[in-house]
């Protein structure tokens, strides 16, 4: 007979806590980035070439790929949604012919720094009743063990 008095209280279990935040920081993500036409996906490909272009590295396809950790035929779906709304532009790879360079438009930008914006107001709102730097930390151990773990996929 399977014990199963531990699963009595699920509030006490971390995995279903991080399981119902996720959830509830997802849903408030979504909403607000659908003002702006946004998919979480997009938002998160848009922050990627923002950031990782500051190196002034060509930001390929398969960069984005390995740095999001989304397949690479999803990344290319949504750069061509993303290039279909003017946010980015792909072009030929000085270095290798066979690679699509990404590069934020003026437009991407604004957009992406507009949406950033509301979504950091959103942490504030989320977080104001919560001591950030002792989570912050808490939160980078969980990552750096995972990471150590290789439960995921993204790195």
């Amino acid at each position: 007979m399977n014990d199963c008095s531990k699963f009595d209280n699920p509030e006490e279990d971390l995995g279903y806590l991080i399981w119902r935040i996720t959830k509830y920081w997802q849903r408030g993500k979504h909403r607000m980035l659908d003002e702006f036409g946004l998919t979480g996906s997009q938002m998160e490909v848009l922050g990627a070439i923002f950031h990782l272009s500051k190196d002034e590295k060509e930001v390929t396809q398969i960069f984005l790929s390995q740095e999001t950790g989304i397949d690479p035929m999803t990344v290319s779906t949504i750069l061509r949604n993303l290039q279909k709304k003017g946010l980015i532009t792909r072009k030929e790879s000085k270095i290798d012919t066979r690679a699509r360079v990404v590069e934020l438009t003026e437009e991407g930008r604004s957009l992406f720094a507009m949406a950033l914006t509301k979504v950091k107001e959103l942490q504030e709102v989320l977080f104001e009743s919560i001591d950030v730097d002792a989570l912050r930390k808490q939160l980078k151990i969980l990552l750096n063990e995972l990471n150590r773990l290789s439960i995921h996929s993204i790195n």
